[in-house]
């Protein structure tokens, strides 16, 4: 299904080559960064799980795919597959940026993410995300906030504030948190990239489609939206 957003392109650039540069056939170009099983129609969704990867495979690798990847927890395995049916996927590790060339993106999207990333991985992700939106793109945001985490801890629910900032066993060492942000925080290192105005939204509101159907986790979220 990527081919028909890609100019010259097939399935198989999903086997994207570090250096590689996608350029979008035309019209409205949505990116999903880092987007896990939250996906929506008419968006590209960029990761570099398993699920990515495999999503085009044939429903019994799929079958085993759902078993060992806990995806039980969420969603049933008829689910689990429409979505990696049903959706565009695009397997890439986004250290190595974003696949796109410049200016050729409407909207980019991400949500509870960027906090996975140490601080200067945050700041080069977002300056390759301004490099690749066009003049008007807009970009949003979606971060646990720290202000919640402190407030939490201030109210006597201390495990609670703690689980946003430590993992409470070795098994969930890869989910943990490598920065924090607040609304302040995050917006100046919006302006540091290159945006030149940054707004907080509320939850399934805003200027970016489909948040309807993207947004989740609305107690704990700060959602902060762009414009380049």
């Amino acid at each position: 299904m990527l081919k028909q957003f890609i100019e010259g392109g097939n399935k198989s650039v999903v086997f994207l080559k570090r250096n590689r540069k996608i350029k979008p056939k035309g019209g409205i170009v949505k990116l999903n960064l880092g987007c896990g099983l939250s996906v929506a129609p008419g968006w590209i969704n960029i990761d570099a799980s398993l699920n990515a990867l495999f999503a085009e495979w044939p429903a019994p690798v799929l079958n085993f795919l759902y078993r060992q990847a806990g995806a039980q927890r969420w969603y049933s395995k008829e689910q689990y597959i429409d979505i990696l049916k049903d959706h565009v996927f695009l397997h890439h590790d986004l250290e190595y940026g974003i696949p796109f060339v410049d200016e050729s993106v409407d909207y980019i999207y991400t949500s509870h993410w960027l906090e996975h990333l140490f601080l200067d991985q945050a700041e080069r992700l977002l300056r390759d995300a301004y490099r690749v939106l066009k003049t008007g793109g807009r970009i949003r945001i979606c971060v646990p906030d720290l202000e919640f985490a402190v407030t939490a801890y201030l109210r006597g629910e201390k495990e609670k504030a703690l689980s946003y900032f430590f993992s409470t066993s070795h098994a969930g060492r890869l989910g943990r948190h490598q920065y924090l942000y607040d609304y302040e925080l995050l917006r100046r290192l919006l302006f540091e990239v290159g945006f030149g105005d940054a707004q907080r939204c509320s939850y399934r509101e805003g200027k970016t489609p489909e948040i309807d159907q993207l947004d989740n986790r609305p107690d704990e979220t700060l959602y902060v939206e762009a414009t380049k």
